[in-house]
């Protein structure tokens, strides 16, 4: 089968409105040309949480912009503070295919806008044809976003199509496409300080309903006093206190319009759209209309969905239960239980990164440098969900195929989103969900799935550390005396049971003293961690070794007679120390006690007597060295 045609998609917050448009465009014009669709993006738009957005952003790392053919970026959504040009530089070193941004220009790439002049033009429209208002006051925000000035100049067509002149003084870019510049203009109006007008359009939803709402505190009613529209058909107009008449932007057809010029810039040949969105007027009571059926408004088709869903997700207790997962596998048993929650989904890819839990199977007590941009080189797939059920896996794969689901042989194209799994800064992995053939986007409900997921997997990675920690000396990473009582009766039975000689080796520092007064206490720790690894490298079996004292170590292990005699740990452990004391540059040496003793026993109480001669011998042997160096 002829691989199909792969295009990326930028984006953050999947779940909001106008991202869902979009991706709805693109992936059906996607899917009409039979390209698969690869859409990465973050859970957040910006946050004041620095280390929070470092893990959120490490998502767009992941891409292996070698593999696809085509990128569309929607700049508007990428609103993290210089995310939207680290992306561009990004781009414009590593990725050699066609990229196209959306809604907001790029300095070295070619944009494409949503048709919101021609939109604006008709909710204008609508005010004089069907009200017969004719001062219309603009509210407008910064005048040198795109989205400002399309919508101002549909604002100004509709004007001049009536006949009406168009006055300056009557358009204010004092907005904040928030619901705060609705509420300054509402109390500039009510103040008398702005003469009062028809009818207010503002350029988005969100002025138009402070506006609204804010009049009402002053006693200006809407639309007995003045009447208001808004634009971009959000959720909230068709609930909030006086119902906003608003104009649902065609957004689906600016994401079928840029696969079709992204797919020009690949192969020189302009598509067919497969199907034309012109948006749609959505009458609520604002605007002075009557007899309004808000049953038929989209917003509250969505809300209601959205309401239901959230019940059901806070319904479920998946945050308690996450917490009582006894282990990983656990976990993951859980995480996958829990799935029923994501409405329609086809698959589920969690893949962790090789590092993510600081490699549980061992203590390490240096603590690594977490992964926080891009990720290890190969990932894990800790979880498999195909056609929504559970597939046995354990699998890793190489981090720059991105999912291997991408490159298999399938008679119909997919759309892939990738979202990332971190705890603040710390990269965990990533997440993938597909929903097969269908032409859908992740909704809140995925979105807060995620985080819990996120936060069970930190939740049992500290508890890992913590219980790894309780046995583990912090410093050197060797066992602590808990430890030491935890593994020796392992070491013992083995030793009884096979009949193996039994190991028992002692090391104490000769000049920690010396090295602490004169050089201080972390340059001791330090020659001490060197100690520890010293020992460690001559381990060659089940050998336990601990801390036992400040500076004293234990080994106990069994060994053979030959290769593993007490003569030839201490020779190794010389070895070692020689060699570091040759190449650390330190202004000091590493000198050390050793005591070792081997015998068999058959009983496990004689292992006091030998850790005594062990210890015997290696005090007769600091005593003599303290006689050689002069100590």
């Amino acid at each position: 089968m002829k691989k199909r045609k792969l295009i990326g998609v930028i984006i953050s917050e999947v779940e909001e409105l106008y991202q869902h448009k979009l991706l709805r465009g693109i992936i059906s014009q996607c899917y009409a040309l039979n390209y698969d669709v690869a859409i990465f993006s973050t859970f957040i738009k910006d946050s004041d949480f620095t280390e929070y957005k470092i893990g959120e952003k490490n998502i767009f790392n992941l891409m292996n912009l070698s593999l696809f053919d085509g990128i569309l970026v929607a700049s508007l959504t990428l609103v993290i503070e210089n995310l939207a040009e680290e992306i561009e530089q990004m781009l414009l070193e590593k990725c050699e295919c066609p990229v196209l941004f959306m809604d907001k220009p790029a300095k070295f790439f070619p944009s494409i806008n949503t048709n919101d002049w021609e939109a604006a033009e008709k909710i204008v429209d609508h005010l004089i044809e069907e009200h017969e208002y004719h001062d219309i006051y603009c509210l407008a925000a910064d005048p040198n976003a795109v989205a400002t000035k399309l919508r101002v100049e549909g604002y100004k067509a509709s004007l001049r199509k009536h006949n009406i002149p168009i006055d300056e003084s009557r358009i204010s870019y004092e907005g904040d496409f928030g619901h705060t510049g609705g509420e300054h203009l509402a109390r500039r109006l009510a103040s008398g300080e702005i003469k009062k007008p028809d009818a207010v359009m503002c350029i988005n939803d969100r002025m138009a309903i402070g506006l609204a709402n804010e009049l009402l505190n002053h006693g200006i009613h809407v639309p007995e006093d003045i009447a208001i529209t808004g634009y971009d058909g959000i959720d909230e107009t068709a609930i909030c206190y006086t119902s906003i008449t608003t104009f649902s932007a065609p957004i689906i057809q600016t994401g079928i319009d840029a696969v079709c010029e992204l797919s020009e810039m690949m192969t020189g040949v302009k598509p067919e759209p497969y199907k034309t969105y012109t948006g749609n007027l959505e009458i609520g009571h604002s605007c002075g209309c009557s007899d309004i059926n808000y049953v038929k408004r989209s917003g509250i088709l969505r809300l209601k969905d959205k309401l239901d869903d959230y019940k059901i997700f806070l319904d479920s207790y998946m945050t308690e239960s996450l917490t009582t997962a006894r282990d990983l596998e656990d976990c993951i048993n859980k995480f996958c239980y829990y799935l029923y929650l994501i409405k329609n989904y086809s698959d589920y890819y969690l893949c962790l990164c090789d590092n993510w839990d600081d490699s549980t199977d061992h203590y390490d007590a240096e603590d690594p440098v977490h992964t926080k941009a891009g990720y290890t080189e190969n990932m894990k797939l800790a979880l498999v969900c195909e056609d929504a059920k559970p597939v046995k896996s354990n699998d890793n794969f190489k981090t720059k195929d991105m999912i291997p689901d991408l490159w298999r042989e399938r008679e119909k194209p997919k759309a892939y989103y990738f979202t990332p799994l971190h705890f603040n800064d710390f990269c965990i992995g990533y997440s993938v969900i597909t929903y097969g053939d269908k032409v859908k986007a992740y909704d809140i409900t995925y979105r807060n799935w995620s985080r819990n997921i996120m936060n069970a997997l930190e939740y049992y990675r500290m508890n890992k550390k913590l219980y790894l920690a309780s046995f583990r000396d912090v410093l050197t990473g060797v066992y602590n005396r808990n430890g030491l009582n935890q593994n020796l009766p392992i070491i013992l039975d083995e030793a009884i049971r096979e009949k193996k000689m039994l190991l028992v080796f002692m090391a104490d520092l000769d000049n920690l003293k010396e090295i602490n007064d004169n050089f201080g206490h972390m340059e001791g720790d330090h020659v001490i961690s060197v100690v520890a690894k010293a020992i460690q490298s001559c381990l060659i079996g089940d050998e336990i070794c601990a801390r036992v004292g400040g500076d004293e170590f234990l080994v106990v292990g069994t060994c053979d007679e030959t290769t593993g005699s007490p003569e030839e740990f201490i020779r190794k452990v010389n070895k070692y120390l020689r060699k570091y004391n040759k190449n650390s540059m330190k202004p000091y040496k590493i000198k050390i006690s050793m005591g070792a003793f081997g015998d068999y026993i058959t009983e496990k109480s004689k292992i006091n007597e030998m850790i005594n001669y062990a210890d015997y011998i290696m005090y007769q042997n600091k005593a003599r060295n303290k006689q050689k160096y002069n100590l």
